[in-house]
């Protein structure tokens, strides 16, 4: 199951400038993967179709680059990159609530 993300041409460059920072320091299967990823938000398909892993991946970079504007004392820009992150991680919550295995609860005596 997929999640259809619409980014407006402002949030895929920042999503994308994210993707590109945080794969520089990846190797061997997390650099495939994430590779996966950033081939499907670097195409010009909008809607973006992504899974929760793939939503979990973009989150990571958004907070990692925000985290490296502020080292760089780029406030304004890391708080912009940090919300973004939170707003993926939100969208992704909802997804996995809406889709996720589901689960009875059962009565303990």
């Amino acid at each position: 199951m997929k999640q259809s993300i619409f980014l407006l041409e402002e949030q895929k460059d920042m999503v994308i400038i994210a993707m590109n920072y945080n794969r520089s320091t990846l190797q061997g299967m997390n650099k495939k993967l994430f590779d996966i990823a950033f081939n499907k938000v670097n195409q010009n398909l909008n809607p973006v179709e992504l899974d929760g892993i793939e939503m979990i991946l973009v989150s990571q970079a958004l907070h990692k680059y925000g985290k490296f504007l502020s080292h760089s004392k780029q406030i304004k820009e890391s708080v912009q990159y940090r919300i973004y992150g939170d707003i993926f991680e939100e969208i992704r919550k909802n997804f996995q609530r809406l889709n996720g295995p589901k689960f009875k609860e059962s009565k303990t005596a």
